[in-house]
């Protein structure tokens, strides 16, 4: 038994002397590819970027879970371990790419840990949020680099994460009356309002466009729709046509219309955005003699056969 013991603890003392001569002799750039020694980090974000993301919203905030852990090969390898364990690890995290029109900042660009037996389970808030610019339902990613230094015996470690979303649809426009909102003309004239409609969204739109309010006795059409092709300053110009009313005698009339528009994407009419108004206003002064000219003609046609008449009884 003494013998076996004995043999036991110079075995022991063996192993240790062996395993310190190793960590002096040979150099920390080739100990960890030789011992299988190295930094393992992985960056995960759940199912949280499922929903587009809305251009112009408000800032979208996605929990990134980041693990640590230390890959070990065999007997050596595990000793080696034990020596490093409690050393400070510094897990550098870095947004390396992203589109021009998305904001992608992280709250913390350096996590630390240190190094354990168990594998470590860490987190970080990464802050996107996406501008006009936007293609929508277009394909938008960032790509997250997650770094390690190499720590002793321990491999470093770098690895490219991509994390992927998508913008969805902006309808939003601007609309102006380039000739003015308000006319004066007679009661028996036409006025006429071209409508500037201005593309401000991220995909082709229809604008759709309504009267809400046509006083009594007049008249007052506007073009249905159009389609503005994708991409801001995208215009186009639709008009709206009113006739006062024209009831015989003098006229002082001022009325208002409102046209109402609506957008949607030309890909799918059912994705409303939020109306816009336009008001015109019209002034209606003077005379209005409805079927006048007719009786004008009539009556000078009878003046006419009446004066041949005349001659020809002279």
């Amino acid at each position: 038994m003494t013998k076996k013991f004995r043999t036991m603890k110079a075995s022991i003392v063996m192993g240790v002397l062996f395993v310190s001569i190793f960590a002096a002799f040979i150099p920390t750039s080739s100990a960890g590819i030789i011992l299988n020694l190295s930094s393992i980090v992985n960056v995960d974000w759940g199912n949280e970027t499922l929903k587009p993301l809305v251009p112009l919203g408000e800032a979208q905030y996605l929990n990134l879970d980041v693990t640590y852990g230390v890959t070990t090969g065999a007997f050596l390898s595990q000793v080696f371990f034990m020596l490093y364990q409690g050393r400070q690890v510094n897990i550098k995290l870095e947004v390396t790419e992203k589109p021009d029109w998305c904001t992608a900042t992280l709250k913390s660009d350096t996590i630390t840990t240190a190094v354990k037996s168990e594998e470590q389970k860490l987190s970080t808030t990464l802050t996107l949020r996406v501008d006009e610019n936007a293609p929508a339902f277009g394909a938008g990613y960032v790509k997250i680099t997650a770094s390690v230094p190499k720590i002793g015996a321990i491999d470093g470690y770098s690895q490219v994460f991509t994390l992927e979303f998508t913008p969805s649809y902006l309808p939003m426009i601007n609309a102006q009356l380039p000739e003015g909102n308000s006319k004066s003309i007679g009661p028996m004239d036409t006025a006429v309002f071209p409508i500037e409609v201005e593309n401000m969204g991220n995909a082709r739109t229809t604008v759709f466009f309504k009267i809400d309010n046509v006083p009594e006795g007049w008249i007052a059409v506007v073009t249905d729709d159009i389609t503005l092709d994708e991409g801001m300053g995208s215009k186009g110009t639709v008009y709206l046509t009113i006739k006062p009313q024209k009831g015989f005698g003098y006229h002082n009339d001022d009325r208002s219309i409102v046209v109402t528009m609506t957008p949607a994407r030309a890909e799918d009419l059912r994705n409303l955005g939020e109306s816009k108004t336009v008001t015109v206003i019209i002034e209606s002064r003077g005379f209005s003699t409805p079927g006048f000219e007719s009786l004008l003609f009539i009556g000078a046609l009878l003046a006419v056969v009446l004066i041949i008449k005349l001659k020809k009884k002279k």
